[in-house]
């Protein structure tokens, strides 16, 4: 277990009893104050996407959702990444199953488009993305999880294209995280929950128990400031796995070998609740800080950073006693794997600003970062090494660098022309990033010469090598590589009316691998009315593949029912780089970058003071979609893979620029606050997402294929493209204040969706849509003491099963219950939970 396993428990209490104290006795009894329930979202100044020139959000050339922490908090979310989800109408969560690891490393969505099609920045500059791979999906993106919530002042998410301002990747949006500026003061929480049910034995509610710190420190005599941050978040497992299937059910299998010719007796005796899939147990300590110092009247010192340390575990496939990979003797009644995931990050951003350098202002910064995930697989065996194999084994390390430097320029130019003046940004950004597989342990992936010995079934077979549920990686798919950015960039902006804005933005990126791409970006707003403006943009961009889809390489040899025939096979699976001896001999190529045109068109109407209603439309089209390839496998592949002189033992998977794709979405967001005089006042909010994305193109099959039987690219991959996200999301939500009472109720229904199977229709699953209602009611005790009690998933709904067919070829052990991971609203049901919030 990690070292801050228990330290921070009590360093955080210390602190939050002395914040506590230091509060309580300069208080006094107050009214609750209802800033959230007031508060005109459209009037607050963003400057993401808007270079040069702050705006108010109303004011926008480009739809911008502003969520302050106030919002954050009010939703009983641990992290920032699933607080966004239930507050942003165009966020949502990867859908699919993504194996234990993926899910304590999990990246969301915009506009339904993948987390390497988002661009994360905090206070204006690039994170990095995470070193992790997620099975079956890829790259996980930015990892949301290592931003504290409690250092963020609020968040600011651009639903646009701004690849041409920010870079590659903001193909979907851009989501800028601002951090806290205190001086002063700060703020102190304390979380804890469970859900309202479980799967099974195992007791595994998902227990939370979290604390959030925050501090403001002045520096120097000039407005100089240090906030700094802390998040402990502690979360136990979940289950909704169903018992192993026996008898008659759908899949039904023996744990144990028979007796006599009998079943063995332990099959009913024992508990067949040997599965555990759910939320991983995961404890994360994050820390930050955000400081400025002014040296002079014009210049300013500035840095941020953020350090985290994240421990989490999840489990494998249960191994029955009876399984290929188990040797009866160390494991009797068979075996379930513990994936663990150790995640060291950390990035540190370092800056000087300034005004007035011959009219112009400036900022050069320069920012550094690394993760750092350790794999470790535990309660396992290789059993190649026999009897006397290691039971918990390091796999080895995921490592991402990035080094990026930025020098930004800002002047405004009086035309003549135009009663406003002309403002031009520009800059110039370079950026390296490395990325590192490491060999794990020898004894992670090593091949033995042990046998099943006479008198097993299986004597003289030899098990599949590598430690059982996850091998390590070995040095042979091990490497480190490197790629090199450098771009330019200009920005222009001007009023050409009191009633019209225009704004342009050109960019142009040269990569060290993938080559060069220019893009550019046009955005106007009218003002109609008083109360109604439209706007529009209209932009290309361009996403490089990671360097993970490029050069990770992952193998894992197992016994498994072929999805095809549904026999007990033998199987290597490979996850490969395109320049993969396997892959080149199935037809792969080298990857290119994808590259999109988005055009949107809205209006923002404002029919009363305390009513705002924005609509926007918008269509992006991408071409070259980088997509993972269906697993090729079958005897005719084998023979191609044989001709070429490789094993034909072994099933490859590779990522590919797979098609093209046009995604066309509507978001509506309305607020309105109704006045009720003594009784308080109600801030309304509707949320809107209508998306609907189509594949225009396939990549057509390599000759290679042609008589295989096999595809590069299937219905399941196109399925997570076309049916795995909603098509309609509406969230309508109400927060009452009354006196010190504060009450919130949040109503959302979800569009049906769909996870294609791979191999059959019938074989698919279906969420149909559900309405899920989320509720909590706070009193403040005092003017800066809030005690809230909530729930998410009120009424604890789950997800529909997967189909008795689904459930025949499902790869866990897993009988019923067995919902769908394609689940918009999740598996796990309600969570309950209370909080207190103090600032001092």
């Amino acid at each position: 277990m990690p070292e801050f396993r228990h330290s921070p428990v009590a360093a955080a209490a210390a602190m939050l009893a002395a914040g506590l104290g230091l509060a309580l006795s300069a208080a006094t009894p107050a009214q609750a104050q209802g800033d959230a329930a007031s508060a005109k979202v459209q009037d607050v100044v963003v400057t993401t996407g808007a270079r040069g020139e702050a705006r108010a959000v109303a004011e926008s050339l480009s739809p911008i959702d502003v969520i302050g922490a106030e919002a954050l908090a009010s939703v009983g979310k641990q992290n920032l990444r699933e607080a966004l989800e239930a507050l942003a109408p165009s966020y949502t969560e990867t859908a699919g199953f993504k194996g234990q690891i993926g899910l304590a490393v999990s990246t969301a969505t915009l506009r339904g488009l993948g987390g390497t099609n988002v661009l994360v920045l905090v206070n204006g500059k690039r994170r990095h993305i995470s070193a992790a791979i997620i099975s079956g999906l890829g790259p996980a993106g930015t990892d949301l999880d290592l931003i504290p919530v409690s250092a963020i002042e609020r968040v600011e998410i651009l639903r646009d294209g701004a690849a041409a301002q920010y870079g590659s990747d903001a193909i979907a949006g851009v989501i800028n995280v601002i951090l806290k500026r205190n001086d002063s003061g700060g703020s102190a929480a304390v979380l804890g929950g469970r859900y309202m049910s479980t799967v099974g034995d195992q007791g595994l509610y998902g227990d939370t128990r979290d604390v959030f710190l925050n501090q403001g420190l002045k520096l120097g005599s000039n407005g100089g400031f240090a906030s700094l941050s802390l998040s402990y978040v502690h979360q136990d497992a979940t289950n909704v796995a169903g018992a192993v299937p026996y008898g008659s059910d759908p899949g039904s299998r023996s744990i144990y070998f028979p007796v006599n010719g009998a079943p063995d007796p332990r099959e009913t005796r024992k508990s067949r609740f040997r599965q555990i899939l759910g939320r991983p147990r995961q404890e994360t300590l994050n820390l930050a800080y955000n400081a400025e110092l002014p040296v002079s009247d014009k210049v300013t010192l500035y840095s941020f950073s953020t350090v985290s340390n994240r421990h989490a575990n999840g489990w494998g496939t249960f191994r029955t006693a009876n399984a290929q990979q188990n040797i009866e003797s160390v494991y009797p009644d068979g075996f379930l794997p513990k994936f663990i995931v150790n995640d060291k990050d950390y990035q540190s951003t370092f800056g000087v600003k300034g005004t007035d350098v011959a009219g112009w202002d400036w900022d050069l910064s320069s920012s550094y970062a690394h993760d750092d995930a350790n794999s470790r697989n535990e309660d396992t065996i290789n059993p190649t090494l026999g009897p006397d194999s290691p039971h918990n084994f390091d796999l080895g390390h995921l490592i991402y660098n990035e080094w990026t430097s930025n020098l930004d320029v800002t002047r405004k130019f009086a035309t003549g022309v135009f009663a406003k003046p002309l403002i031009v940004s520009a800059g110039t950004e370079y950026r390296r990033t490395v990325f590192k597989q490491t060999p794990g342990q020898y004894e992670s992936y090593a091949d033995g010469s042990w046998v099943y010995p006479a008198g097993s079934p299986w004597a003289g077979i030899k098990p599949n090598p590598g430690a059982a549920g996850f091998a390590g990686y070995s040095p042979d798919v091990s490497g480190t590589y490197a790629r090199t950015n450098k771009s330019v960039w200009v920005d222009v902006s001007q009023a050409l009316t009191a009633a019209w804005d225009v704004s342009g933005a050109i960019r142009y990126e040269k990569y060290s691998d993938v080559g060069s791409t220019t893009s550019g970006k046009l955005s106007t707003r009218y003002q109609l009315t008083e109360t109604l403006a439209l706007r529009g943009t209209v932009n290309n961009g361009f996403s490089a593949p990671t360097l993970q889809q490029k050069y990770f390489t992952n193998v894992l040899g197992a016994y498994s029912t072929n999805s095809i025939t549904g026999a007990l096979t033998q199987s290597f699976s490979r996850s490969v780089p395109a320049y993969d001896a396997a892959a080149k001999a199935l037809g792969a190529q080298p990857l290119t970058p994808e590259r999109s045109n988005n055009i949107s068109l809205g209006a923002v109407w404002k029919p009363a003071a305390d009513t705002t209603i924005s609509a926007d439309a918008y269509q992006i089209k991408i071409r070259d979609r980088i997509l993972l390839s269906n697993t090729l496998q079958s005897v005719q592949v084998g023979k191609v893979l044989t001709a070429a002189g490789l094993s034909a033992n072994q099933n490859v998977t590779f990522y590919l620029n797979g098609g093209d794709t046009t995604t066309r979405g509507l978001d509506i967001v309305v607020d309105h606050v109704t006045r009720l005089q003594e009784y308080g006042r109600i801030k309304w909010t509707l949320l809107a997402n209508h998306i609907k994305t189509s594949v225009d193109s396939i990549v057509a099959d390599p000759a290679q294929l042609a008589g295989t039987g096999a595809t590069l690219i299937g219905r399941s991959v196109i399925g997570r493209l076309t049916d795995a996200y909603p098509k309609n999301t509406i969230a309508g939500s109400a927060n009452w204040t009354l006196g010190d009472w504060e009450s919130n109720v949040k109503v959302t229904h979800y569009s049906g969706v769909i996870g294609r199977n791979a191999v059959a229709a019938n074989r698919d699953e279906y969420v149909k849509p559900a309405f899920i209602v989320d509720a909590s009611v706070g009193y403040w005790v005092r003017s800066n003491l809030k005690l809230t009690v909530g729930a998410n998933n009120l009424f604890n709904k789950r997800p529909e099963q997967l189909n008795d067919e689904a459930v025949k070829y499902y790869s866990f052990p897993v009988g019923r219950p067995n919902y769908s991971w394609f689940s918009p609203y999740g598996v796990d049901g309600g969570y309950y939970y209370a909080r207190a919030d103090i600032t001092w």
